[in-house]
């Protein structure tokens, strides 16, 4: 069952001259989206001491209206609404030096997203966002404004004032009945709380309630402009998390294990590309069309396991979202009657077998190759995507040369993580040491696995040597893969073992600046970090510490001795 809200808004000119408030709401009609983004109401009260408070307002709340929608599905809520509040703060605040009249454009905001079970707010400035639960009013903002005696108008942050701006994000559970009121100073402020709660408990439609609330605030003498956005809770949707967008193909049956020559929906079945413990891959090609695709399903035995499903379905989710050719195709299949998605098929092979074939590659292949593959991990990234198992298993390369990146069945991001309970999915040799301490896979990881790959695909060796599933293994300090491999240059030996350092903090923070140094190369070469002894080696570098104190003190003492 979907969230069920009502809506009521209202807004008033009053005294002043002008109305520079401005709200506004939105209901997404498509049910993928309202269960992804979730409805939005926004309130902006639009800085009278600029000549554009007006324009401020309004141009800040429709552009959050519609861009909030526009941003990847795979975005917490709050990462959404902050990237596209700096936006149109930096828009805001670029005004003034862009236009010849007189006057900025500053506003307070407070937007407010309803979905499933959970509700967010993003806000600046002293509109106020309340709860009322049963008999409780709660204010759940906190005004920006200095608390020095008669400054309590004036604002410290505010949608334009700087060309850096911080918004207070907060979240909670909902519950059936709860109503919502986004209220500028103009209606607060006259009525204060204890008549903001009455009104809200004498009417029960949300738009008698706002008329109430504005008509109030002037009839209580105020002097400014009025606007308030009333929500109620009338039903709660089934979850707040992105499974509802997998919850139609979820309970589809199995296809069970197919033969050649075997139908699937429109598909024929060629052969077994591969079976796993959980997955199971053919290839097959479409019976109309005759193009060749990859059918990814389970193998029987997980038959009614609702959370495999999940996994499964989540990377035909990812896949379709990441719009980067450094990944496979994905096909819709709206019309499928079973439990599988379909990704088309290319020749080729990946890097893995070509290292089993024999094949050796040389530095410049493998900077090419990382060069593609960071290209990839860029746009993964950008979507708040982590892989999670980076591999030369994973990257296939075509006929063409055109590589791909392979296998999101473990991937994650912050709005959908279907892996199993307490698992910490990747393969040992190329997973960064901090995963083996439980800590959370994060881009980092995913560049330490992709300097990891390169090494290996360079010297057949990993940089903290092979590790076998279930160990628990203690990291030191990598070998330079020059020593296996002289004719790699000292730049891209730097960039490697950077890569792949012990402590993230020593490692890229992102793609792009692995992918930076990459290109420049020797043009620019990166300078290698060298480990101070005491992180290198902490036991063996106290016994020297401790010599080198007795040294001392033997000489000093030989020279007030001597005089």
């Amino acid at each position: 069952m979907p969230l069920k809200l009502d809506f009521g808004y209202a807004t008033a000119t009053g005294p002043r001259e002008r109305n520079e408030d401005y709200g506004g709401f939105v209901e997404p009609a498509d049910p993928q989206l309202a269960a992804t983004k979730g409805m939005l109401a926004v309130v902006a009260d639009g800085v009278s001491g600029g000549s554009h408070g007006r324009e401020a307002a309004e141009t800040s709340v429709r552009n959050l209206l519609a861009d909030y929608y526009a941003t990847p599905d795979t975005w917490e809520t709050p990462h959404a609404l902050g990237a596209v509040l700096a936006a149109i703060n930096r828009w805001l605040s670029g005004q003034l030096a862009s236009r010849t009249d007189a006057g900025g454009m500053a506003t307070t905001l407070t937007s407010l997203v309803l979905r499933g079970r959970r509700f967010h707010y993003a806000h600046v400035g002293d509109t106020r966002l309340y709860r009322l639960r049963g008999e409780t009013l709660a204010q759940l903002t906190v005004d920006h404004v200095w608390e020095t005696p008669g400054m309590s108008h004036v604002l410290k942050r505010a949608l334009g004032l700087d060309t850096h701006v911080l918004p207070d994000f907060g979240e909670g559970e909902l519950l059936a009945g709860d109503v919502f009121l986004i209220a500028c100073d103009g209606v607060w402020e006259p009525l204060g709380q204890l008549e903001l709660h009455r009104l809200l408990k004498l009417h029960d439609a949300p738009q008698r309630v706002a008329d109430a609330l504005v008509g109030a605030a002037h009839a209580h003498g105020g002097q400014d402009n009025a606007t308030a956005l009333v929500v109620r809770i009338d039903a709660l949707g089934e979850t707040d998390e992105a499974e509802d967008a997998l919850s139609d193909a979820r309970d589809l049956p199995l296809p069970g294990k197919l033969g050649a020559g075997a139908r699937l929906d429109d598909f024929v079945i060629e052969d077994v590309l591969h079976s796993g413990r959980d997955a199971l891959i053919y290839r097959a090609h479409h019976e109309k069309t005759g193009q060749r695709w990859a059918l990814k399903t389970l193998q029987p035995i997980l038959a009614g396991d609702a959370n495999a499903a999940c996994r499964l379905l989540a990377e035909e989710w990812f896949l379709k979202r990441v719009h980067s050719h450094y990944f496979p195709d994905v096909l819709a299949l709206p019309g499928r009657n079973f439990l599988y998605f379909a990704v088309r098929y290319y020749e080729g092979a990946t890097l893995q077998d070509q290292l089993d074939a024999g094949q050796h590659f040389s530095p410049v292949e493998v900077v090419t190759l990382m060069i593609r593959v960071l290209k990839g991990l860029a746009a993964l990234h950008r979507l708040d995507i982590v892989h999670r198992d980076i591999k030369p298993a994973n990257l296939h390369v075509d006929p063409a040369g055109k590589l791909r990146i392979l296998d999101l069945g473990v991937a994650r991001c912050p709005i959908l993580d279907t892996r199993e309970l307490h698992a910490q999915p990747g393969t040992p040799s190329y997973m960064a040491p901090e995963l083996f301490n439980s800590i959370e896979a994060s881009p980092q990881s995913d560049l330490f696995a992709l300097g990891a790959s390169g090494y290996h695909l360079l010297t057949r060796n990993y940089p903290y040597g092979e590790i076998e599933p279930f160990q628990r293994p203690k990291f030191g300090e990598p070998a330079p893969p020059s020593r296996t491999r002289p004719d790699i240059p000292p730049w891209l030996e730097n960039v490697l073992l950077k890569a792949v350092a012990r402590d993230p903090a020593q490692r890229f923070e992102t793609a792009e600046e692995m992918l930076l140094a990459l290109e420049r190369g020797e043009a620019n070469p990166l300078l290698r970090r060298r480990t101070p002894l005491i992180e290198r080696s902490p036991a063996g570098a106290w016994p020297l510490v401790a010599a080198l104190s007795i040294a001392l003190n033997l000489l000093l003492l030989f020279v007030l001795l001597a005089s």
